[in-house]
């Protein structure tokens, strides 16, 4: 990436005025991915004065700024005590604590990566975005629309509701991508996500339909084989990822089950 200037701003509206001024413009956010890529950004809008790197109780919801780094959010004590502390389990697995040092949990959302174990793991739960100038929208209705939301994202929300919880990545060395991460929640109804295959997470929504009308778990994890879709990549084949899923699915049900 190369970058043809900088600005550290120091308000919403400048923010935004510079982002809006062109498509060459780009938030800073951690900078990691931005720098791995080839495109040329005019300028770099840095939002570090801009508050948002606390986690804080907001009583209904667990509300995270954008600049919160992986690291800052997986040592949260809020964070380890919510859902057997399963959100900092799977930050936990991302990298190593360098990475987690820099990677900001707004930038990791915004990108919609496909092997993010972060976007698996939230998926599980009932997550908001806020953006600037004025929108909330779920994570799920963000990462279904195609591209990116015309606007900043300033705030992460998780709803404090406690459920039974699951995390598991597939990888084959500790600082490798993930081949395949699941995520299962069990509140008042089951949700199964998997993500990193290799495209983004998503619901596996008629496995959840199954289950919650009182379906058997051997016969989720077969579905849950059909219903994902999945792709080939480097590291493994499409087929692979669907008997990962079966077998990862299973465990993960019978986990939150007991």
């Amino acid at each position: 990436m190369k970058a043809n200037s900088y600005v550290s701003v120091g308000s919403w509206q400048e923010a935004y005025k510079l982002l809006k001024a062109s498509p060459k413009n780009k938030i800073l956010g951690g900078g990691l991915w931005l720098k791995k890529g080839n495109a040329e950004v005019d300028t770099l809008i840095d939002l570090s004065e801009l508050n948002l790197n606390k986690i804080e109780d907001k009583g209904a919801y667990i509300e995270i700024g954008s600049m919160v780094t992986q690291r800052e959010l997986e040592v949260s004590p809020l964070i380890k005590s919510f859902s057997n502390g399963v959100i900092s389990d799977a930050l936990s697995q991302i990298m190593g604590p360098n990475f987690r040092n820099i990677a900001t949990v707004g930038g990791s959302i915004y990108g919609k990566y496909g092997f993010s174990d972060l976007i698996t793991v939230l998926l599980g739960f009932e997550v908001n975005l806020q953006f600037y100038p004025n929108a909330v929208i779920s994570l799920d209705e963000y990462l279904a629309q195609p591209g990116f939301y015309d606007g900043i994202l300033t705030h992460i929300r998780i709803a404090k509701k406690e459920k039974k919880a699951y995390f598991y990545k597939v990888k084959a060395t500790a600082l490798d991508y993930p081949i395949l991460n699941v995520c299962i929640t069990k509140g008042d109804k089951y949700k199964v996500v998997v993500g990193s295959r290799p495209l983004v997470a998503t619901e596996l929504v008629k496995v959840d339909e199954y289950l919650n009308n009182g379906g058997d778990i051997e016969k989720a994890a077969e579905m849950a084989s059909e219903e994902i879709k999945v792709g080939n990549s480097i590291a493994t084949k499409g087929e692979y990822r669907k008997e990962l899923a079966k077998v990862y699915v299973r465990r993960g049900l019978e986990e939150v089950s007991k």
